[in-house]
């Protein structure tokens, strides 16, 4: 039998692309463990939690880069800015918390100009002021290929959510229709378009909801047990909950919420909705769990189970499903 000496230097050796994103976050959290008494949740959750005093402080940090996460062909610096706050929020609202004090790393190309950065910042604040966050300072520095953006940033709860929380017996819920982000990334990618107004109101909805998703804080978060932000798709997302919790789930095909705009879409391109769903990812939507009592404003559409996790079809047949979605380097 290897030891573990000789087990983790050939896991050393593993390009990137085959231990995938997941894999290496796994790597980064079994080597830095949470060693001082402060940190409530360090990494490998939506955002780290950190005790100051009586007070805990969320922390997150969301990377975009030009040519991966957006395409300037297609998305505004306005859209892109007000995204990279978006995708920031949406972290510390899955973890139960308020979002404060955003700081912006960019790497930017010389050739740029400062009127792009400009509307990049109208974008950002358009977004702070909704949810009163205040940009509090970040960094810059010359890129040499492409747009770099980094954001950090801080909330606070007075306690938090994690994905660890899921009990059998739970009910899943989604806040809203998913894989809209998808598809609309999917029809501007073959339209070729910037400019998205000679289009009908439901694809237009589609189109937004990528460019400029709307991250929605819960009314009320008592009674949640675990909770997540649908970043890379229900299925690797939900996933991650049932890792955590050791723990199943069973989700109903007939009750996912499909956005007229993304049924009207998948037709006229002859795919298949569910699909998107599923596997899309960027929706920024929050899917969680609470006992199966619980009177809250959110779409049920499945449930935690002790073991497997399946599909379950119209007429109750089970189909194991994956963790299948986006994942970086794979």
């Amino acid at each position: 039998m290897p030891s573990l000496k000789k087990t983790r230097l050939a896991e050393s050796c593993l390009p990137l692309g085959t231990i995938g994103e997941f894999g290496l976050i796994k790597r980064l959290r079994t080597r830095h463990a949470d060693s001082s008494p402060e940190i409530l949740k360090g990494i490998g959750d939506d955002a780290a939690a950190v005790k100051i005093k009586s007070q805990i402080t969320l922390i997150t940090t969301d990377m975009l880069l030009e040519g991966i996460h957006f395409n300037l062909s297609f998305t505004t610096f306005y859209q892109l800015g007000y995204k990279t706050l978006a995708v920031n929020i949406s972290d510390i609202l899955a973890m139960g918390g308020k979002p404060r004090y955003f700081l912006l790393g960019l790497g930017l190309p010389a050739t740029y100009l400062a009127r792009d950065i400009d509307e990049l910042y109208s974008g950002i604040m358009k977004l702070a002021k909704k949810f009163k966050v205040a940009v509090i300072g970040g960094d810059t520095c010359a890129s040499g290929k492409g747009l770099v953006l980094s954001g950090t940033l801080l909330g606070e709860a007075n306690g938090i959510i994690t994905r660890s929380g899921a009990r059998p017996g739970d009910a899943i819920f989604v806040t809203d229709t998913i894989g809209d982000s998808a598809m609309g990334l999917m029809l501007m990618k073959k339209l070729k378009i910037k400019n998205s107004k000679a289009l009908s109101p439901d694809i237009r909805t589609l189109i937004k909801k990528h460019l400029m998703p709307e991250p929605r804080a819960l009314e009320k978060t008592s009674g949640i047990t675990s909770m997540i932000d649908v970043s890379d798709g229900l299925l690797i997302d939900l996933s991650h909950i049932c890792d955590e919790s050791n723990a199943g789930a069973l989700i109903y095909i007939d009750k996912i919420p499909i956005s007229k705009g993304l049924a009207l879409a998948a037709k006229k391109m002859g795919a298949d909705p569910l699909e998107f769903a599923l596997k899309g990812g960027e929706d920024y939507i929050l899917l969680f769990t609470a006992p199966s009592d619980i009177k809250i404003n959110a779409i049920r559409i499945g449930e935690i189970i002790k073991k497997g996790r399946f599909l379950v079809d119209a007429r109750g047949r089970k189909i194991p499903f994956k963790a299948e979605g986006y994942e970086h380097f794979k």
